[in-house]
């Protein structure tokens, strides 16, 4: 099997936070940042991709300004939507998650645990070059997964950072992570 080219792009800044909001769009800073990734570097050559996002808003709006100058069609997938927390407060939302980010794999609630399981089966599934916009805790469990980390969190990509992930008979072969974040992560 040849090799397969991933490239996973956190989204802009969100106009509301994660604990505040169910589906935030973008901050006008967000939305700058969306617009910067057109003259991106490692973004140029995208002719030959799928591009896949997170059905959330700020994912789908940050994806906008790329899908324009592709004049690609946007594939919403909903592996890729955030980390689930559906039976958690809006106001312990925060502290959840700093808890299940340090978390061992094996002692993750169960709706992580099977999020985290099909969002790293899903990305090893790609046949076709494929951009993914999705969202922070996404991108952690992705990379924690396939280079076999004990805990989701393993770095803390900034906004729209691009992560690439190179993959070879449903193996990453090589991973290049995005840019980090230097600023405590809006929850």
């Amino acid at each position: 099997m040849s090799e397969i080219n991933l490239i996973f792009i956190r989204h802009g800044e969100a106009a509301e936070s994660w604990g505040e909001h169910p589906d935030p769009g973008l901050s006008e800073n967000g939305i700058s940042q969306s617009q910067k990734l057109i003259s991106n570097p490692s973004l140029q050559s995208l002719e030959n991709f799928m591009f896949f996002s997170s059905p959330k808003s700020r994912a789908k709006m940050t994806a906008a300004p790329i899908l324009k100058k592709y004049n690609k069609k946007l594939i919403i997938d909903n592996h890729f939507s955030e980390i689930p927390s559906s039976n958690i407060k809006a106001s312990e939302k925060r502290e959840w998650l700093k808890k299940v980010m340090t978390m061992n794999i094996g002692d993750l609630p169960k709706e992580v645990s099977v999020w985290r399981d099909s969002i790293i089966s899903k990305t090893l599934s790609f046949t076709n070059n494929t951009i993914i916009f999705s969202h922070f805790m996404v991108i952690n469990a992705i990379v924690s997964g396939l280079i076999k980390r004990s805990e989701i969190m393993h770095f803390y990509p900034d906004y729209t950072s691009v992560t690439q992930i190179t993959v070879k008979n449903n193996e990453a072969i090589k991973i290049s992570l995005g840019d980090e974040k230097k600023t405590i992560i809006n929850l």
